[in-house]
């Protein structure tokens, strides 16, 4: 079996993105998740504060009302301040799981990868799925994520285990400041980690993403092959050559003081700025179709006209598009300048 060396072809990552294979990270989610609700509940914990002693405080207001009639109330009551608590919650991590993707791998509508697959009911590839280097890789991390976060916290509780015994001398008091400090460490550190993890594991998918397309010599071959022998292809880099080359002949003939023609078999375009051009320029030329359009174009735009058999052929083969005419055509090219320059007196 031949080894997959060359890089995937644009082609083939084209291919593989309609399938909905691209190089997606779960702990860049993760980690903007986790940054985005620390800092969202930061910013609104006094709202969140608010809720929470109203939700202590709520039954405390039916003291001495009928007891159904209170538990009915206080469960409406606490119902409407979860909804409150966890709505704005749960809008912030479906936006931030949205966005977290789109910054990975775009807008992605993998239509294919929703058609019905009899594979995927085949048991044996089921099983195969569980045991592939894939989920051992994906154990694997899952592992270490949990032994380096265990490490972190036990860092996080060392480093503030003086504070944490100085408690029971110091009073209830002490609680909130010191468990406040202890938080606002782990939550500062946890970040840090889980933004590390991501960037590793970004890398790693990116990585696995691009081995897993990459391509023998032989396939790069006969993707060039069928690339360039496919008729729609072929048949696409014409239109677009023909709309190229269309549109710059457009602009030449616009730029034109003047077209020389054989009448209708050879066009020649020229230009000529007295001040600005030393020498009258071949703007454009063609023969046949091509001498047909230049005229065509020519009368569009209100460029004069004249007939020179014997100056349209020498200028067509003596000459190229883009440069100055040749110095022995100079005086025969000038008559006709002073003809364009009569008829532009005369109107």
């Amino acid at each position: 079996m031949a080894e997959k060396t060359e890089q995937p072809s644009p082609k083939k990552l084209r291919d593989a993105r309609k399938k909905g294979q691209v190089a997606s990270s779960k702990e860049v989610v993760s980690a903007a998740l986790l940054l985005a609700i620390f800092a969202f509940l930061w910013a609104m914990s006094g709202f969140y504060l608010l809720k929470f002693q109203q939700m202590i405080l709520l039954p405390s207001t039916f003291i001495g009302a009928n007891f159904e009639y209170s538990l009915e109330q206080v469960l409406n009551g606490l119902l409407q301040l979860m909804l409150h608590l966890l709505a704005p919650l749960l809008a912030l991590v479906i936006v931030v799981a949205i966005l977290a993707h789109f910054a990975q791998f775009g807008l992605l509508f993998a239509f294919e990868s929703l058609k019905p697959d009899l594979k995927k009911l085949n048991p044996l590839q089921g099983v195969k799925k569980i045991f592939s280097i894939k989920n051992l890789i994906e154990f694997l991390k899952s592992i270490i994520k949990i032994v380096f976060l265990s490490i972190l916290l036990f860092l996080v509780i060392r480093d503030s285990l003086d504070d944490l015994l100085k408690i029971p001398g110091c009073g209830l008091e002490c609680i909130p400041l010191v468990l406040g400090t202890l938080l606002k460490h782990l939550i500062i550190n946890t970040a840090f980690a889980f933004i590390i993890i991501a960037a590793a594991d970004f890398v790693f998918q990116n990585f696995q993403h691009t081995k897993q397309l990459k391509m023998t010599k032989d396939e790069v071959k006969r993707e060039y092959k069928e690339m360039e022998g496919s008729p729609e292809i072929k048949s696409k880099r014409r239109q677009l050559h023909q709309e190229m080359m269309s549109q710059q002949v457009a602009n030449s003939v616009k730029r034109s003081t003047v077209v020389v023609t054989n009448p209708t078999r050879i066009a020649i375009a020229l230009e000529y700025r007295d001040g600005e051009t030393p020498l009258p320029i071949i703007r454009a030329k063609g023969e046949n179709l091509h001498a047909k359009r230049i005229i065509e174009l020519a009368k569009e735009n209100g460029i004069p006209i004249m007939e020179n058999v014997p100056l349209a052929r020498a200028l067509h083969e003596q000459s190229s598009v883009d440069q100055y005419i040749p110095a022995d055509l100079i005086e025969a090219v000038a008559e006709v300048l002073r003809w364009v320059a009569q008829l532009e007196k005369k109107y």
